[in-house]
């Protein structure tokens, strides 16, 4: 667990950072990855796909460009389309196809920037509420959008897990990243997960280990444990979590 100091105008912010991943009850091998980067107080999260293990390359090379890259001042969007270049160079030598989500936190002051690829998630906990941040890129987000199918359908839907937007995949140069900000308050807590997380934990069960409080690593390892225990957890499961303490 990492705890910073980040001056903000007249204030002070505490910032913990924690992480933890678990290949899950189903899987022989982690295809999830995560970095917490001291230097710039950031840190990501990133679920790989491909066949013969080249989900982990994908995955692990994403967190390794951001954390590079991040520590050398930089931004976040750079780096992500850096490690798409690399990933669809690594790629092309082999008969499979390989990519990556991406959700990366990064904080300034005391606002949060958030940059995400895919369906790995950042939520919000604040003042007992959970919010989602991010907005999937997904084949049933789009459904969503057009109304063809409510989000309940979405979670049962066959496709659900195709995704629309990948870090590395062959069929585009360059990959459109989106980012969202967040003006952080005390008491915060910014949380990164995969799929192997929010796609088998209810929200009320996310919002359950939330509200129990703690230190960050205390709450990521609560949230995997509850994944583990509480359904099927055929996914890998990663989660980050900054806690704001003020």
């Amino acid at each position: 667990m990492f705890r910073f100091l980040r001056p903000s105008g007249r204030r002070q912010l505490n910032i913990t950072i924690a992480g933890a991943t678990h290949q899950g009850k189903q899987r022989d091998h982690n295809e999830d990855a995560f970095v917490v980067i001291p230097a710039s107080l950031s840190a990501a999260v990133a679920d790989g796909m491909g066949g013969l293990a080249r989900g982990e390359v994908a995955s692990r090379m994403v967190v390794d460009v951001l954390a590079e890259a991040l520590q050398q001042g930089q931004g976040t969007a750079e780096a992500l389309q850096d490690a798409h270049r690399r990933i669809r160079e690594t790629s092309m030598t082999g008969t499979d196809r390989m990519g990556s989500t991406a959700v990366v936190l990064t904080i300034e002051g005391a606002r949060a920037m958030l940059h995400w690829v895919g369906d790995s998630r950042a939520y919000l906990w604040r003042d007992g509420a959970l919010k989602q941040v991010t907005k999937d890129h997904s084949f049933v987000e789009e459904l969503i959008d057009a109304g063809a199918i409510s989000a309940h359908e979405a979670e049962s839907h066959p496709n659900r897990n195709v995704l629309t937007r990948a870090v590395g995949i062959r069929d585009t140069m360059e990959i459109k990243v989106d980012a969202v900000k967040v003006d952080l308050q005390a008491g915060d807590c910014v949380l990164l997960c995969t799929d192997g997380l929010h796609g088998y934990l209810p929200q009320p069960a996310i919002v359950d280990c939330l509200k129990r409080g703690g230190s960050a690593k205390e709450i990521v390892e609560r949230l995997i444990e509850r994944t583990l225990s509480d359904s099927e957890a055929g996914d890998n499961v990663t989660a980050v979590c900054a806690i704001v303490e003020g």
